[in-house]
């Protein structure tokens, strides 16, 4: 019975290693942040009365989504963020078939000529939000975005390492001349202790994304070597699931799969965009799996050595190096997202309207 018992947590501890491993998590803070803006409402949204104001909504990464049902002519209707709802298993964009009433079996209907509406035309309105409603539909944007894991990640991460990085940048700075006791230069003044806290806590923080993704981040270069080198279908389509909010895959692997899945994705203007060049996705896997690796580098100088003898050089050096890495990362996977949302809109989210039986 023990051996089973022991079996039985062996078992347990493996499959939740691999939902770990098989998990989508933003792989970096700047990354996060990047995405995030690049699929943020503009301005514009947030006046539109129908396809965007008050109905925007976030998913768990943070990302703006609008939330959509199969209507009856195939196509789709943009549902408000009240509307009680039911995830559909084809999250995604699977459209099911029409049902045909008089057999109660589902049928392919012949589709009209007739090239039916995307939601972007079916919910354009003319009327725009005044700028009361306007604002007020941002604050509340925010407030769904900070209520999702990322987003709470993001601002919490984000408020604590501006806040740390300026009161460094102040005390190097010697912004304050009270801590310059018995001057500025003596390693028992208030200036040289704070500098040697300050940096801790970046290096802290750092660490916390550094080697908290960093099976993630190697997981995901394994991939791209693969998808590189040997066009693996598996590992392309497990990348473009990493990166779907501003990554689109190449020719060679959308002409074996109509859409990752096997789903055909429907898009809030009717239109995909261009595959991306692979060079940027293995660009940011690499500097994500730099970031990691001069992160360690930046702990054995923070920790192996004390404030009093560790080189001088080596905090600033490195601390910039790996924010730099993970920067460039965050910089790529905007620019790229908001050429994605320019072209297909805010991603589509479909749901299926709960309908209550009648007794």
């Amino acid at each position: 019975m023990a051996e089973n018992q022991e079996k039985g947590i062996i078992g347990r501890a493996r499959g939740m290693s691999i939902s770990l491993l098989n998990a989508t998590p933003q792989l970096g803070m700047w990354q996060a942040t990047g995405t995030a803006i690049a699929q943020a409402p503009n301005l514009t949204e947030l006046r539109e009365p129908e396809s965007g104001g008050s109905n925007i909504t976030f998913d768990a990464h943070g990302h703006s989504i609008r939330i959509a049902k199969p209507d009856d002519d195939g196509g789709l209707t943009l549902l408000k963020t009240q509307t009680k709802i039911l995830s559909s298993p084809a999250e995604k964009g699977a459209v099911p078939e029409d049902t045909d009433v008089e057999s109660g079996r589902q049928s392919h209907k012949h589709h009209s000529l007739r090239r039916r509406q995307t939601l972007k035309e079916k919910h354009k309105s003319d009327r725009k939000e005044k700028w009361g409603p306007t604002i007020k539909n941002g604050m509340k944007a925010f407030w769904v975005f900070f209520l999702t894991p990322s987003g709470f990640f993001i601002t919490i991460y984000g408020l604590n390492v501006v806040a740390w990085g300026a009161m460094l940048f102040f005390l190097l700075l010697k912004a304050a001349p009270a801590m310059c006791h018995p001057s500025c230069e003596d390693n028992s003044s208030p200036r040289k202790i704070w500098l040697e806290i300050d940096s801790q806590i970046l290096n802290a923080l750092f660490c916390v994304t550094g080697f908290g993704l960093a099976p993630w981040r190697f997981r995901d270069f394994y991939w791209m070597m693969c998808s590189v080198h040997f066009h693996d279908q598996k590992a392309m389509r497990r990348l473009f699931n990493q990166n779907k909010a501003w990554f689109r895959p190449p020719a060679w692997f959308t002409e074996h799969e109509s859409w990752p899945n096997g789903e055909d994705k429907m898009t809030f203007t009717g239109e995909r965009a261009p595959p991306t060049p692979m060079w940027k996705l293995a660009f940011t896997v690499d500097m994500m799996v730099l970031n990691t690796l001069l992160q360690a580098v930046l702990c054995y100088f923070m920790w192996h050595y004390n404030r009093i003898n560790r080189p001088s050089w080596a905090t600033g050096t490195f601390i910039a190096l790996g924010c730099g890495a993970a920067m460039l990362a965050g910089v790529m996977s905007w620019w790229e997202g908001r050429k994605v949302k320019k072209i297909e809109g805010p991603e589509v989210k479909i749901e299926e309207v709960m309908v209550e039986s009648k007794a």
